[in-house]
């Protein structure tokens, strides 16, 4: 092996390994994977320094933010768009541009130049879809209100992305005034040329030519999406725009396609690989006793970065009608800087637009929010609950607004007239085959969500529907808990849940509640906080399939119920 080989070789393997042990540490401790390799990164560039100090692995980490944004163009689901439209597009264009302005006047009173706080606020405005969809993922809640419109927000985001990245390619820092200006409109223009481009061969070309390539061999299939992903960077980047941005683009581009399931599990072992590379890469890059200087700076920087994002986030969708709770579970998810920042900072740096100190400082901060992200998300009931009595405290005006306008629909009358009754809380997909059901048996009921446009789909229907949260005692009293004879929540989290039990009880101790859980040890504790009914679908779906295969099998009708049973009594169901 050559002499040059072993030095590279052996660079490699160090990369490879504190990709892995900050990796693992971070997934073990519950963060972001991505942590754990900027982490690790920056030790490794602080322990070897001299070592890193050449543009080394730059090229493995350029491929990587490739691969890294071509994946995330790639998942686009345009229809959380069409699914949300106003809320999504008003909301989240409203989100970037009053976060990007509060976020310019934050680094302008940090003194940074203004070129670089522009670049900074809009480049923080945008949140990170690999985290958050990672998060809302983990916890179950895609299918809950707040989920959806999270990733419709974050497909609006990544759209908005292109133009931003655009826009901060054209500047520089040695340029102001009009001169500034006419760099700024340039790109936008250049931006729009991009869009109106993208739609037309996204719409037409690609899908055409990936059908035809599909319809012959997987090999092929594969070969021509590389040979697609580096042409359209080449082709896009001779027009002025960044490798990421490029690749980006042909992920968009190929999101339409039929074909994009495959090659996204195809692409994906090359991106993970590349992508680690390319975040160990920009923590080997951080100066890290430059940063040890500016701790206090940058957790102050961090702390109002995070307020401002939530406190915007949080007033659009009230404006816009949500219910807190709901825009409260937005704002937190939301808060975080996304991706596409590390981009446009190191692009920001490479043009000398961006100080190498600031770049530093940035970088740090962007890392601190990442890490924030799973914390708060974690405990975003307990902090709704604790700001939700801190206003109350002071300022009762506000606090009346948001809980008896926004959050709940003005009684028309002083009771409601039923008795006897089941309280469904939450009217999503489970409650709704619930309420489906009792309608079919006649025995009345009650629904109750935050969801408005539910609610009001539903009062079409001519369902009988509250709108509210169903965790609030005075919702649960205005239902006529102490009237019903039962409860059933249908709610996806467990502390929502577990306030549902506790105020229905207070309500009326001897109403039966029946509720789910996602997961097994939740069972007794739902149990002890008083509910008679507890339900675990995935294990009630793996009965259905046990009592198929069993009669398939010409198993006795007896033999199958005494098995389930058995099942049953071992799973700490009965």
């Amino acid at each position: 092996m050559g002499a040059l080989s072993l030095p590279v070789l052996l660079n490699t393997i160090l990369f490879l390994l504190v990709s892995f042990i900050g990796g693992y540490l971070a997934v073990r401790y519950k963060l972001p994977a991505i942590v754990g390799y900027i982490i690790g990164g920056i030790i490794l560039g602080f322990l070897l320094k001299e070592q890193f100090s050449s543009d080394f692995l730059s090229h493995f980490a350029e491929i990587g933010i490739i691969f890294l944004l071509f994946t995330v163009g790639l998942e686009m689901n345009i229809a959380a768009l069409r699914r949300f439209g106003r809320l999504v597009i008003v909301g989240g264009l409203a989100q970037i541009l009053l976060s990007a302005f509060f976020l310019i006047l934050l680094s302008m009173a940090f003194r940074f130049s203004l070129v670089e706080s522009l670049i900074i606020g809009f480049s923080f405005s945008l949140s990170s879809t690999v985290v958050v969809a990672k998060i809302i993922q983990d916890r179950g809640e895609e299918n809950s209100l707040y989920g959806a419109l999270a990733i419709g927000v974050l497909v609006f985001q990544d759209i908005v992305a292109i133009p931003l990245i655009i826009i901060s390619s054209s500047l520089d820092g040695q340029v102001e005034g009009f001169a500034l200006l006419k760099n700024i409109f340039l790109a936008i223009f250049r931006s729009g040329l991009v869009l109106i481009m993208m739609y037309f061969i996204g719409k037409r070309l690609v899908p055409y030519f990936f059908g035809k390539v599909a319809k012959r061999s997987r090999e092929i299939l594969n070969l021509f999406t590389i040979l697609f992903i580096f042409s359209t960077v080449y082709v896009f980047s001779y027009l002025g725009l960044s490798a990421g941005i490029a690749a980006f683009i042909a992920g968009v581009l190929l999101s339409q396609t039929l074909e994009h399931y495959h090659i996204f599990s195809q692409i994906r072992p090359i991106r993970d690989i590349f992508a680690i590379l390319f975040f160990v890469f920009l923590g080997a890059s951080v100066n890290l006793p430059m940063i040890i200087v500016s701790i206090p700076a940058i957790l102050l920087f961090t702390f109002f970065l995070i307020t401002i994002k939530i406190a915007v986030t949080l007033g659009i969708y009230l404006f816009l009608h949500l219910h807190s709770r709901t825009s409260f579970s937005l704002a937190i998810s939301l808060a975080q800087v996304g991706e596409f920042a590390f981009v446009i900072l190191y692009q920001g740096l490479n043009l000398k637009i961006i100080a190498e100190t600031n770049y530093h400082f940035t970088l740090v901060a962007v890392l601190l929010s990442i890490i924030l992200t799973p914390i708060l998300a974690q405990h975003r009931n307990t902090f709704y609950i604790y700001i939700k009595k801190w206003v109350k405290k002071l300022v009762p005006p506000l606090y009346h607004y948001v809980s008896h306008t926004l959050d709940r629909e003005p009684p028309h009358i002083e009771a409601l007239n039923i008795k006897h009754h089941v309280i469904i809380c939450g009217f999503g997909r489970v409650g709704r085959y619930i309420g489906r059901a009792l309608s079919m048996a006649e025995v009345p009921f009650i629904a109750i969500d935050f969801n408005l446009y539910t609610v009001e789909k539903a009062k079409e229907q001519g369902i009988n529907i509250i709108y509210g949260d169903p965790t609030n005692i005075d919702i649960l009293d205005y239902a006529q808990a102490e009237a019903a004879t039962c409860i059933v929540s249908a709610v996806p989290e467990r502390f929502s849940q577990e306030t549902i039990i506790l105020n229905a009880k207070k309500l009326n101790p001897k109403i039966i509640i029946f509720t789910r859980v996602d997961h097994e040890f939740d069972q007794r504790r739902m149990k002890d906080l008083g509910a008679e009914v507890v339900i675990q679908p995935e294990f009630e779906a793996a009965l259905s399939i046990i009592r198929k295969i069993l009669y398939d099998f010409n198993i006795s009708k007896d033999d199958i119920i005494g098995k389930i049973k058995r099942l049953k009594i071992e799973h700490g169901m009965e």
